[in-house]
């Protein structure tokens, strides 16, 4: 008897206790990019360079672009969206966007030359690798871009 009672204590406690509000996100660039989005953590690609902001890249399925996949569905470029944060405890953090593009295919950081600051050189493919695989008639076509991060500043330009 005595443990019935402790189990509808329990049950009545348990019960009683209000649900956690859940709150819809109603920024549908941010579900898009939390949904589809792939993430690239730059800081952790070449260990050797010391990096002075965290920087990070996310690519999303564009659907603009779907002529490269005929009579199919694939991917033939991605949004990208750059996040960058200082180090700091009270950090300053903005998200950009770079554009769409086929697929970027290396990164490479260049040394520091301040603090705060990131240079990381791109290489860009016009299609995204699985549609230069899928389909042979696509002509590949690489350009080279330097990202040049500051805390409030971005700066993405063809080299």
């Amino acid at each position: 008897m005595k443990y019935l009672f402790l189990s509808f204590l329990l049950l009545v406690s348990c019960s009683t206790h209000s649900e956690e509000k859940v709150k819809k996100l109603d920024n549908p660039l941010l579900v898009k990019i939390l949904a589809f989005g792939e993430l690239t953590d730059l800081n952790q690609l070449q260990k050797d360079i010391d990096k002075e902001l965290w920087v990070k890249i996310y690519k999303v399925p564009s659907t603009k672009k779907n002529d490269c996949f005929p009579e199919s569905h694939g991917i033939c470029e991605y949004e990208y969206y750059l996040v960058t944060s200082q180090f700091d405890e009270n950090p300053t953090i903005n998200a950009y966007s770079l554009g769409t593009f086929g697929e970027f295919t290396d990164y490479k950081w260049e040394p520091a030359t301040s603090t705060d600051k990131a240079i990381i050189n791109i290489k860009v493919s016009n299609y995204s690798i699985a549609a230069l695989k899928y389909n042979s008639t696509l002509k590949n076509k690489e350009k080279e871009y330097q990202l040049v991060a500051l805390p409030n500043k971005v700066i993405f330009s063809k080299k």
